[in-house]
């Protein structure tokens, strides 16, 4: 995929924030599953759907998202269904939009089925409200946690990690509010002139 053709639905900036706070919440989900207190994305109200005996890839976790759609966590990604499908891989901050959603919930990536880049004006933007939902939700697990466990939990997850951390562990929270009110202002109308309205 050509960094040129993301940049018209993310700016580089945006980006590279988004990679770098994605690869820690994901890293902290991980652990939240292995908490020694017991699985807190089960405790949250998310539904593990095991994975069938003999089957590879990963248990993924579904959970209702506040405008009605629906949100999908493995630790390979996400996948975000409100109004479109978007995955949003683990690896790189690139997120697509699936063709359709499989009937039965994959435990690999490449069970997934095809994906593609938005090409439409509409594409672009239901990709970023997407992924402006998926950072409300996460940035409403970071609050969940913090009042449930305490801030020492994410602070021991944070340590447990090899890379360094873009942000302080009791700031995942608003860094992924900001995040998606950044995202929200590039479709709030100020940026509208920038590209030929289509049949106009």
């Amino acid at each position: 995929m050509s960094g040129h053709a993301m940049s018209t639905v993310l700016p580089c900036e945006l980006r590279r924030d988004g990679d770098r706070l994605f690869d820690v919440s994901m890293w902290c989900l991980g652990r939240d599953v292995l908490c020694p207190e017991g699985n807190l994305l089960v405790r949250r109200g998310l539904v593990r759907h095991a994975r069938p005996e003999g089957a590879e890839g990963q248990s993924p976790y579904t959970v209702g998202l506040p405008d009605g759609g629906r949100l999908t966590l493995w630790g390979f990604g996400a996948l975000c269904e409100c109004g479109e499908a978007i995955f949003v891989p683990r690896a790189g901050f690139a997120p697509v939009l699936l063709e359709g959603v499989p009937g039965h919930l994959p435990f690999r990536a490449e069970e997934l089925g095809p994906a593609r880049l938005p090409t439409t004006g509409h594409e672009r933007r239901a990709l970023r409200a997407g992924l402006a939902s998926l950072a409300g939700w996460l940035a409403e697990h970071e609050d969940w946690i913090s009042s449930e466990m305490g801030p020492s939990w994410r602070r021991e997850c944070f340590g447990a990690r090899r890379k360094a951390a873009p942000v302080e562990a009791d700031g995942l929270a608003s860094a992924w509010r900001r995040f998606a009110s950044r995202l929200r202002s590039l479709d709030s109308g100020f940026n509208v002139c920038t590209a030929p309205v289509a049949g106009a």
